[in-house]
This record gives C-alpha cells, sequence and structure tokens, in this order.
C-alpha cells in the first residue's frame, strides 16, 4: 500500500472511531486512545512521503576513455570511489549495466542512485578524468596516462500517462470493416486526434462505439508516451555527449596522480594531496573543495 493510500485509511479510520465515541459511551477511552494511536502513525507517514519527495534518482555512467586495460582498471577505481561516497551518504544504488573487460575492470558502468540533493553533490563529476600511474603490467616502472569518461544525470520521473482531456478531439463516423450491417448504419467507429502532438489513432475493430473508444484511448497514450520517450532519448544522448566530451586527454577535469598521491582540478585549480585516502572513501574532500569554490564565485 502507498503511503497515501495508508494515510487515506488512516483518516478514515480515525472518522468512524469519532462516530463510534458519540454512539457509544463506554467505548470513549478506548476510541480515544486508537485516535492518538492512528495520528501519531499519520504524522510518520507525511514525515516520510516529505522524505520520498525531497529525494531523487540520478544516473551515474563511467566509460573507457584513451589507455586501453588502463583505462577500463580505472573505471573500477572510480566505481569503487564513488560507491563508497554514495554509501557513506545513505543513498542508494543499483547498477542498471556493466560492461567487463579482460584486465579485470570495466569497459563501462552505469548507476542509479537515489537519495536527497544527489544531483547537487554529483554535478560537477561530468567529464574526463585522466590518471598517471605505473600499471601493473609495466615492468620498468613507466607512467602511463590513460582517461576516463563520467556523465552524471537526472533521471527525470515524468507521469507519462497524464494525458489533457482538453487536448483530445474526438470524433465518431460509420466503420467501413467487416461486421455486418450493424457496423455500417451506427458511428461506432472512433478518430481521437492529440492537439499538441498532432497525433491521430482511430478504432473501429467494435460493434461498441464505447469500446472502440476505450481501445483508441489507450492507442493514443502509448504513442504519445512512445515520442515523450523518443524525445527524453534523444535529449540524454545529446546531453551525454557534451558531458562525456571526446574522451581525450586535453579535455580532462581532474588528474589523478598516483605517484605524486595528488589529484588536481583543472576547473576549479585546486590539489589535494590526498590521493589514497580519497580514493578508498575521503571523496567528500573533493565535493566540500568543489561547493566552497562555487560558494565564493
Amino acid at each position: 500500500m502507498s503511503i497515501k493510500k495508508e494515510i487515506k485509511k488512516l483518516n478514515k479510520n480515525i472518522k468512524y472511531l469519532k462516530n463510534i465515541k458519540k454512539k457509544e459511551i463506554n467505548m470513549k477511552d478506548i476510541a480515544n486512545e486508537e485516535i492518538k494511536e492512528n495520528i501519531i502513525k499519520i504524522k510518520m507517514l507525511k514525515k516520510n512521503l516529505k522524505s520520498y519527495i525531497k529525494s531523487e534518482k540520478v544516473i551515474l555512467e563511467i566509460k573507457c576513455g584513451v589507455g586501453g586495460d588502463e583505462s577500463s582498471l580505472f573505471v573500477f577505481d572510480l566505481k569503487k570511489m564513488y560507491e563508497k561516497y554514495i554509501d557513506k551518504k545513505g543513498w542508494t544504488k543499483r547498477i542498471i549495466s556493466k560492461s567487463e573487460s579482460c584486465s579485470g575492470g570495466f569497459k563501462e558502468i552505469i548507476i542509479e542512485i537515489e537519495g536527497k540533493k544527489v544531483y547537487k553533490n554529483l554535478m560537477f563529476e561530468s567529464g574526463v578524468h585522466r590518471v598517471q600511474r605505473s600499471p601493473k603490467t609495466e615492468s620498468k616502472g613507466r607512467i602511463h596516462t590513460s582517461t576516463c569518461k563520467v556523465a552524471v544525470y537526472k533521471k527525470h520521473l515524468e507521469n507519462l500517462n497524464v494525458i489533457n482531456s482538453e487536448d483530445l478531439k474526438i470524433e465518431t463516423f460509420k466503420s467501413s470493416g467487416a461486421g455486418g450491417q450493424h457496423v455500417n448504419k451506427t458511428n461506432s467507429a472512433v478518430r481521437i486526434k492529440h492537439l499538441p502532438t498532432n497525433t491521430v489513432v482511430e478504432c473501429q475493430k467494435e460493434r461498441s462505439q464505447h469500446k472502440n473508444k476505450k481501445y483508441a484511448l489507450i492507442l493514443i497514450k502509448n504513442k504519445i508516451n512512445k515520442k515523450v520517450e523518443d524525445e527524453n532519448l534523444k535529449k540524454i544522448n545529446l546531453k551525454k555527449k557534451m558531458l562525456f566530451g571526446g574522451g581525450q586527454r586535453v579535455e580532462k577535469i581532474r588528474t589523478y596522480n598516483y605517484k605524486n598521491n595528488n589529484i588536481k582540478d583543472h576547473r576549479f585549480n585546486f590539489i589535494l594531496k590526498d590521493l589514497q585516502n580519497i580514493m578508498n572513501g575521503g571523496f567528500n574532500k573533493i565535493i566540500k573543495k568543489i561547493k566552497s569554490y562555487v560558494k565564493k564565485k
């Protein structure tokens, strides 16, 4: 049962108990006690509802850039860094898809995150992340430079099923299909046009106008939903293209230098000399630094 339905049920029960109080005097004390309990439950549910409404869903994508196996291993490292931060914030996470590499890393991983102010905290992570370190496979200890691409964007929870009746133009006409004389004599067929999107559907499969209308409404809803979903997908793909960049080293927003144990943010021009700690649960240091810079601006 949803929170809203539970609140409605409890309010209905309070109303019933108040009527009992009036009719049954000997039940007054018991009814009052139950009313108090129901009021407490409603307050708790409303608090939960408020918390739920403030919650948001965000998509975090991490992909390989330049650097082959080393790039895929760094995707794995960034995934761990973000997941530890997510857990500390008390957000929930769900892996939507992943593509593992032969080296033990990831070619790509997509994570759905839900919680309060997720986007506000992660919005500056989009872009090319550069790593400088000596790979495990490097026998001479040479430093390799690789990149990963990160994109962070909101998952829009649009209610696609709601269609304003004022936006619909509904017409009836005589069916031209099979079905005997009755079908052709009455205006049983239905045509619906959604004016904002100029989407049109017709239904004349049933003898009943009511049934045809019902089916046509389902069709128009599905068509409009498909149009909206396609449009949203286009917008998301365009946004992701802008967020990711081309993955080239020169497009970097941040550099992780393992030899010097530091992280440099190229947009906000700061260096944190605590790479190991940041990668292992201390990522909030970067977020705090970015927030303080943005606040000054």
